[in-house]
């Protein structure tokens, strides 16, 4: 977490050393299945005549998916064609940019990122290649974030996926935008929404009124355990709630497949149920390491990435609850006495 209790290096273990054990920790799921999402298989979705998805792997980034597993988005304007994230590397952006010059000629004058992590976002590199090349824009948030992680999280990715990003090249937005905005492209409007804090704090989910769609980035992922480390869970679910108001008929997910209001819902419900069990136990007095094997999720333990995503669930949901019902408990818990309080707990 960036900001929180200092006393978090004593017990909190998971959103620094289990995270990190999480990106390395590859799984090969697919070995032998040659219908996985990669760079020779698109896996393309048509929602509609203008309205295209470029449904990612729902596992990690591994060597048998390329890098490829989050969910790219492209609609078709009048004037023009306006990708909605940009995927993982350049070869992956290469192919969202080969996939829309086989349905459509028209130029491709936008590329949104939708939040710092980079599987979404370094595939700018491939859209910057095009002359003239689209405007790419992110918050100004993300835009910070991802030119602080951008050289390190490549390092990652490439052990992850055995050099799959090797000649992926940092390209950051070149025009930011504070999520209030709407553009007109083609005659077709995208809404720009911002929550305050969500799955980041710079994330930009994208509504076409036009179309019925709604494009969310990492604030929603669909039969996929959240990716929680850099998010309030709570503000998180706010959005949701916030998201499930609008008039929409697709709802493209960061992460998993494509779906409708229904599946933010059954977002929410597994938010709801992980924030009721960790408060319960933290009430009871378990520390968020002490719970994660008690807590009963029931079939969310089914999600894709459960097994090492959950703990950091878990951590995130318990350091709200510790903000929102105040450290008196917390410090009890960890044995830290009120008078060393001061000097041992960051009051962010």
């Amino acid at each position: 977490m960036e900001e929180g209790y200092n006393v978090n290096k004593k017990i909190f273990f998971i959103c620094k050393s289990l995270l990190v054990g999480a990106c390395f920790f590859v799984i090969n799921v697919h070995a032998e299945n040659k219908s996985v999402p990669s760079l020779s298989n698109p896996n393309v979705k048509k929602l509609n005549e203008h309205v295209y998805v470029l449904q990612g792997d729902v596992n990690g980034q591994t060597p048998q998916n390329q890098g490829f597993n989050s969910n790219i988005t492209f609609v078709i304007t009048k004037s023009g064609v306006v990708v909605l994230d940009s995927g993982g590397s350049v070869r992956i952006g290469r192919m969202v940019i080969k996939e829309i010059n086989k349905v459509t000629d028209k130029p491709i004058t936008h590329v949104f990122n939708s939040h710092h992590h980079p599987d979404h976002w370094l595939g700018n590199h491939a859209f910057s290649e095009i002359n003239p090349a689209p405007m790419i824009i992110g918050h100004a948030y993300m835009k910070k974030r991802a030119g602080e992680i951008a050289h390190r999280a490549l390092k990652r990715i490439n052990i992850m996926t055995q050099g799959a990003h090797s000649d992926t090249k940092v390209v950051l937005p070149s025009i930011t935008a504070n999520g209030s905005e709407h553009f007109n492209v083609g005659g077709t409007r995208f809404v720009l929404i911002h929550p305050e804090h969500a799955h980041t704090k710079g994330d930009l989910i994208i509504y076409v009124p036009e179309e019925k769609l709604l494009v969310t980035g990492d604030v929603f992922f669909h039969l996929r355990t959240p990716g929680f480390h850099d998010a309030s869970p709570m503000g998180n679910d706010a959005t949701l709630k916030y998201l499930t108001t609008l008039d929409v008929v697709h709802v493209v997910p960061g992460h998993g497949p494509i779906t409708d209001r229904a599946g933010l819902k059954y977002m929410r419900t597994y938010i709801a149920l992980l924030r009721s069990e960790v408060e319960k136990y933290y009430k009871n007095g378990f520390t968020d390491l002490e719970m994660i094997d008690k807590i009963d999720v029931g079939e969310y333990r089914n999600m894709s990435g459960f097994k090492t995503r959950f703990p950091v669930n878990v951590n995130s949901m318990y350091l709200e609850i510790v903000k929102k019902t105040g450290k008196k408990l917390f410090l009890q818990q960890v044995g830290v006495a009120q008078n060393q309080s001061k000097n041992n707990i960051n009051e962010n």
